[in-house]
């Protein structure tokens, strides 16, 4: 790109702060067809805006590495056809390329994940791997063990994210994690065990960017192994868990191992500007008796959106999974952690090093290896 990312990143928030002034971003929940509104300058044509009122903006990304004065990717809740997106694309008035995806908003229900692939695990099995089924210990969900990690004491802990393991900070400290997940406990598969006591959670704040550091947010939790001998740190039986952190780079051939698609393929097609909208909704049993119901927005900054290479990157259930960047001289880094997928659209990662910096805790390789 031969301008620099600031500028890039410049332009791509005048377009959201310019979409935002005429309400054509989309409310969680659904939104119907909006007025413009605001003064100041179009960035597309009467028509392109009315196209946006319709099919509203559910996000605004950069890819810096895209294209020779960046790329610009603004995200739909229903897909454009070819005329509309010609017609947005030419009007658009400034440096960058603009692309139009679809990306519907994000609603993460960790009791929808669907039916698991085979695990190829005895009913007795002796080590269980990262890239792996889990889930609270009562609650008929599954999602993805993303890795281990040591804190500063030697104590080993799994990573996954706060919604599969933490109830959306609604777990209670001690509560017991098993594997594999109980939505994925039948005849034929693993019999389920505890591998660990739920231990805490990276900040999980619901509430309006302009009140809450959102920031700070962050969908993950960690838990305390019981038997750290019986866990693998590998990814699956494919790759061992990375010893180097990296920092995520828009289009950089990425992959993943996720309790519900497996081994997959893709890259990081751009980061999303400003504060990202999910929408969560869980149960979480502390007894027979007594519930906690969650139902809330939570905003992320920042979030990278994903896109698988020949399949989707993931699917319900691959919450948690380990995000792996490939790097010069075939070497691995790990990037981030999956926190949202649907078979149907694109994935979402948080960024993996302030996360680790925020926890005190460092990533575990060359664990109980294959």
């Amino acid at each position: 790109m031969s301008r620099s990312r600031e500028d890039l990143l410049k332009e791509a928030k005048a377009l959201r702060s310019w979409a935002e002034a005429r309400q054509l971003f989309h409310a969680i929940g659904g939104a119907g067809p909006r007025p413009a509104a605001g003064g100041g300058a179009e960035m597309f044509s009467a028509g392109g805006i009315e196209t946006l009122s319709r099919k509203p903006i559910t996000a605004i990304g950069l890819n810096a590495e895209r294209g020779e004065e960046g790329t610009i990717y603004v995200y739909t809740a229903r897909q454009l056809n070819r005329a509309e997106r010609k017609e947005l694309e030419e009007a658009y008035p400034k440096t960058a390329d603009v692309q139009f995806r679809q990306a519907r908003p994000l609603t993460v229900d960790p009791g929808a994940s669907p039916s698991p692939p085979p695990s190829g695990l005895s009913g007795q099995w002796t080590r269980y791997t990262c890239g792996s089924s889990i889930s609270l210990g009562n609650v008929r969900e599954a999602g993805t063990l993303g890795c281990l990690l040591k804190d500063e004491n030697g104590d080993i802990f799994g990573l996954s994210a706060n919604h599969v393991v933490g109830g959306c900070s609604n777990a209670r400290m001690g509560a017991p994690i098993v594997a594999p997940g109980i939505k994925d406990v039948g005849v034929g598969q693993p019999d389920p065990r505890t591998i660990g006591y739920y231990e805490r959670a990276a900040p999980f704040v619901a509430g309006d960017p302009g009140v809450v550091p959102v920031k700070a947010n962050c969908d993950a939790a960690v838990f305390k192994l019981i038997r750290p001998k019986e866990i693998s740190s590998w990814q699956g039986d494919y790759y061992d868990t990375p010893v180097d952190i990296g920092d995520p780079r828009e289009d950089a051939d990425i992959e993943k191992v996720g309790r519900s698609t497996r081994l997959t393929q893709g890259l990081i097609e751009s980061q999303v500007v400003g504060p990202h909208p999910v929408g969560f909704k869980t149960t979480v049993w502390h007894s027979s008796e007594e519930s906690v119901e969650f139902r809330a927005t939570v905003y992320f900054d920042p979030v990278y959106v994903l896109r698988g290479k020949n399949r989707p990157f993931a699917a319900g259930g691959d919450s948690g999974s380990l995000v792996i960047q490939h790097e010069e001289g075939n070497r691995r880094t790990a990037v981030g952690i999956l926190f949202a997928g649907k078979e149907s659209d694109v994935s979402y990662m948080l960024p993996l090093k302030p996360l680790l910096e925020s926890l005190g805790m460092t990533l575990v390789s060359g664990h109980n290896p294959k």
